[in-house]
């Protein structure tokens, strides 16, 4: 079985090199590409993993989840340590 025909079936939701064999409707014959299978099934799982942890992450929120508000016109006009004393 090719790379193409593996990926193919990782792709529909096979998961081990048996289930890539029923998905084409095939048997092992020498089983030489069972290893590299499991490589590729474990490889595809995880790439899966990380693609849905990235997708689960919620975008980047403001500090304190509060939205940002714009500063006011005369804020230079506020000596700092007026503003650090409230």
């Amino acid at each position: 079985m090719n790379d193409k025909k593996v990926k193919a079936a990782l792709d529909q939701g096979a998961t081990t090199p048996a289930s890539v064999f029923r998905h084409h409707n095939c048997q092992v014959q020498c089983g030489k590409c069972v290893p590299t299978m499991r490589s590729m099934a474990s490889e595809h799982r995880a790439v899966m993993a990380q693609q849905a942890a990235i997708a689960a992450t919620p975008a980047a929120a403001p500090c304190c989840g509060t939205p940002t508000m714009p500063e006011p016109a005369n804020a230079e006009a506020i000596p700092a340590y007026a503003v650090a004393a409230e």
